[in-house]
Order: structure tokens, then sequence, then C-alpha cells
């Protein structure tokens, strides 16, 4: 009987020994998995914090937005008045633009473009500019006379074969108009406005030929130029001095400036701002 009591307390103390250090083992994961979810709460509340401090900088603009019925301000006039500042920075910045355009165009001012004049490499541009104009307007127009003038390169398209570029190629030798594209632009400053402005004047000879020649206007006049040329209500559009004019098809000449466009009251054409 001393020997089973000894071995029963000799198993009953293992077997307590093994159920603690079970115990310590399992109360040890609770413990980590408490740590995590008191972390992941942590991390929870704290966007909550955040949300909800975002959502009273939120509250607190919208409230900003609705003026108290003491101000004698709604919404919809608060709205009107930044309508009214953007408008007015608009026009700022327009205003900036021109002004910027015309300073810029001031310098185009002995300019002009020909178009379809065609030039080697190997030729002297300046020399071929001279001899088209004494050739083709019948002046008397020396070299001295052009400070400079080159080229533009001509853009080719990437689907032209060999027989449409000797197509194109020809077609520059010859005096009536083409509609092929590209046709060559060439630049010409002469060291005289009034020299300039004499071939802007016999210009007109050139009609019914391929050539053309006109202002050397900038981005901006050119963008205008060619918008408004396409307006229902214009008959003819023009350029003088980088100054885009208009005859409307009811007899009425304008003046149009850059973000400008037209409009018919009371069946009179007028000048408007393009919103």
């Amino acid at each position: 009987m001393a020997d089973v009591e000894i071995i029963v307390k000799s198993a009953c103390q293992k077997a307590v020994e093994v159920l603690k250090t079970e115990l310590l083992n399992m109360f040890s994961e609770i413990n980590a998995r408490l740590e995590c979810v008191e972390k992941k709460l942590l991390a929870v509340e704290q966007k909550t914090t955040e949300h909800d401090k975002a959502l009273d900088e939120l509250s607190d603009r919208l409230m900003n937005m609705h003026c108290s019925p003491d101000d004698g301000i709604d919404v919809a006039d608060r709205i009107k008045e930044c309508l009214q500042e953007i408008d007015g920075v608009r026009h700022e910045a327009r205003s900036a633009i021109c002004l910027a355009n015309d300073v810029e165009q001031y310098g185009r001012r002995h300019n002009i473009r020909i178009r379809g004049l065609p030039t080697k490499e190997e030729q002297d541009c300046r020399t071929a500019v001279v001899t088209f104009l004494n050739d083709k307007l019948c002046m008397s127009v020396t070299a001295e006379d052009v400070e400079v003038a080159h080229p533009i390169p001509a853009r080719r398209s990437p689907n032209i074969d060999s027989n449409q570029q000797v197509q194109q190629e020809n077609s520059l030798q010859s005096d009536r108009p083409t509609k092929q594209q590209p046709m060559p632009v060439t630049i010409v400053r002469f060291r005289t406005r009034e020299i300039r402005d004499s071939v802007l004047r016999n210009r007109r000879r050139l009609k019914d030929t391929r050539y053309s020649i006109v202002e050397d206007l900038t981005a901006l006049n050119s963008k205008t130029f060619t918008r408004i040329s396409k307006h229902p209500d214009v008959e003819t559009a023009w350029t003088w001095n980088g100054k885009i004019q208009v005859l409307t098809k009811s007899g009425i000449k304008l003046n149009i400036r850059p973000f400008q466009s037209l409009r018919v009251i009371d069946n009179n054409m007028s000048v408007c701002d393009v919103k």
C-alpha cells in the first residue's frame, strides 16, 4: 500500500506539473493574442480619431460656406462672388497674354511669310526671295533690303510614297495652284517696314497662282484668325500690321482681338469675349 501511495502521489505531481505547464503555455498564447488585439484596437481608435477630425474639419468648412442669417448672405450669393472672382482672374490673365502677344507681334512688324516658294539646300534663300519678289511682283528689291530669309522645314506625311513625293516636287516647279501638301513656307525679314508694306500691297499679283504672301502672325493671332475666318457670319477676314479685321455678311467691319468672337444682338453684329 505504501508503494502504491508513493506511485500515485508521484503520478499526481507529474500530472499537475504537466497541466501547469500547459496552462502557462495557454495563458502565454492568450496574452500574446490579447496584445495583438490591443494593438489593432489602438490602430482602429487612431484611425477613428483621424476620421472624426477630418469630419469635423469638413463640417467646419461646410458651416463656413453657409453664412449665418446675421450676415445676410446665402450660398447662392457666395457662389456668385466666387464666380465673379474667377472671371476677374480670367480677365487679368487674358489681358497679360494679350499684352505679351502684342509685344511679340510688334517684333514681327518687318516680317512676311511666303508660301509655295521652293528653295534648295545649296541655294541662297535670300537670293531666291529677291528673285521671286522682282519676277512675280514686278518690284525692285535688292539683297540689302532683305535682312534675313530662311525656309521653315515642311512636315512630310509618313504615309506618302516615292511617286507622290516626286509628283509634289514636280508641282513645285509650276505656278499653277495645287492642293498637294505640304507647301514650303519661307520667313522673310526686311530692313524697313516700308518695303514689307510695299510687298504686301503688291501680293495681289499672285492671285490664281500657288504662291501667297501673308503677315508673320504670332501663334495666338494665327489661331484667332483661323477661328474667326470660319465664323458663319463672316464674309471675309484679313490682317494688317498684326491686327485682325473682318467684314461680316451684313456689311459691318470689325476688329477682332484674341479671345473675342462675334455675336448678334437685335440684328446688329458686335464683338464679345469668348468664355
